[in-house]
């Protein structure tokens, strides 16, 4: 594997990472949309930067070829890779402005703000029999929220795994599917460095 390139991989998982943070701070949907974009972009880089960087040596191109298979089978990855290439080259929102304004108490809610709760009883609207007990829910204030992403005539629908685990609630948001990847990110470029 290429140093330089593993470097620039580095500084582009830098950028994610500030793209992370700005997103979860944001506070409205132009600056959350910005920051989305930037993440996705940053994330898209990586694979860019380490697929030049591999094809020095046969065995990071190998390895290369491994992680960009991950990419394309693992729910999670390939959602984000296909939100990149849908926001860069497409005209469709790669997420939508949504959320709640108040909680389940009627407490209003900031933006990117969010509160668990705890349904004891969710009951058939017909019979009014009991079909759950104690759900826990997550209640996302004004925020931008996955949906599917169109990228070459396929469509691609947010993630439910990752990496053969099941995205829990708390991390089924975009800010958590966002961080998710970074962490498989940060881990890809550390791997890269053993291959120097």
């Amino acid at each position: 594997m290429d140093a330089q390139a593993v470097e620039q991989a580095r500084g582009r998982l830098r950028r994610a990472d500030k793209a992370l943070y700005a997103l979860k701070t944001a506070t409205g949907y132009e600056e959350a949309e910005e920051a989305w974009s930037d993440f996705l972009l940053a994330a898209s880089t990586i694979y860019s930067k380490l697929e030049q960087g591999s094809k020095s040596r046969g065995s990071s191109a190998g390895w290369y070829g491994r992680k960009k298979n991950e990419r394309k089978v693992d729910p999670l990855l390939r959602f984000l890779h296909h939100a990149r290439n849908s926001d860069e080259h497409g005209i469709e929102r790669v997420a939508e402005r949504g959320g709640n304004l108040r909680d389940l108490g009627g407490k209003p809610l900031m933006f990117n703000e969010y509160r668990e709760h705890v349904i004891t009883d969710v009951r058939d609207g017909t019979t009014g029999e009991i079909k759950l007990q104690n759900i826990k829910a997550i209640l996302h204030g004004p925020s931008l929220v996955m949906i599917r992403v169109h990228d070459r005539g396929i469509y691609y629908d947010p993630p439910t795994t990752c990496m053969g685990k099941t995205i829990e609630v708390e991390d089924n948001s975009l800010i958590g599917i966002a961080g998710l990847g970074l962490e498989y990110l940060t881990k890809l470029v550390t791997e890269a460095e053993t291959l120097i």
